[in-house]
């Protein structure tokens, strides 16, 4: 299904299939953390007019970190966890862990696997390291399973797990393509759907026409940013202790 938000300066495309428990209210959580990630995305081109944030994970962090604090509870960076790799089990972290609507009905921990990376417009298909880094994501989340299981008096509410890879969309100022921005979803079903972890969560912020004018890449010049296609899958919940 998908959803248009109005009233925003940005066009902000939403696209989420499936339905299973903690499905809306899992996805629910992460567009708003998607769209504070914005607010901070946008906050920075403003003032600086450059876009350090998307060079990669390590960045990106930058402004997944601050929407984070405000949509949880609480939340651990770089989690350590027991991963399960193959036959053996590995000490491992995972990005974020959060706990979610504490002391509530319906509160759920989170942890949740990012990966970043980049795309040049116009394209038909993502990169070959995307979908690589996409695959890596899936196979550490379910890793996670191993660490639940060890510690399952430790976790004692539902368990969700997450995979996200962020991709900043660019391309020379040269090259009219802002009326391509919107096919990256439909592509990313294609590419991304063909994988174990197909996507149930797609958002997709495409900059305004004044954003993209003033966003600067600092290490290529000429290069100008349209937008950012967050991509998710999120698993059925894991009950541990039930």
């Amino acid at each position: 299904m998908e959803e248009k938000i109005p009233n925003t300066e940005e066009i902000i495309r939403i696209e989420r299939t499936g339905n299973f428990r903690f499905k809306q209210v899992v996805s629910d959580f992460l567009i708003e953390v998607i769209r504070d990630s914005i607010v901070s995305a946008k906050k920075y081109i403003e003032i600086t007019n450059y876009t350090t944030f998307c060079f990669g994970e390590l960045q990106m962090h930058s402004i997944i970190i601050p929407a984070l604090a405000k949509n949880t509870d609480c939340f651990i960076l770089e989690y350590p966890i027991e991963r399960k790799v193959g036959k053996e089990n590995h000490w491992g972290r995972v990005d974020y862990y959060c706990r979610c609507n504490a002391k509530k009905k319906n509160e759920y921990h989170l942890f949740l696997e990012l990966k970043s990376n980049k795309q040049s417009l116009p394209f038909c298909k993502y990169r070959t390291d995307s979908l690589s880094f996409w695959n890596t994501a899936y196979k550490q989340i379910c890793g996670i399973e191993r660490e639940i299981k060890l510690n399952k008096n430790f976790y004692k509410k539902p368990i969700v797990r997450v995979c996200m890879e962020t991709i900043a969309l660019y391309a020379h100022e040269t090259k009219n393509v802002a009326s391509l921005v919107d096919d990256v979803v439909e592509i990313a079903n294609n590419d991304f759907g063909c994988s174990k972890a197909k996507p149930n969560l797609i958002v997709l912020w495409k900059c305004s026409k004044g954003i993209t004018e003033i966003a600067e890449d600092e290490w290529h010049e000429g290069r100008k940013m349209y937008g950012i296609i967050f991509v998710c899958h999120i698993m059925e919940p894991y009950f541990p202790s039930f």
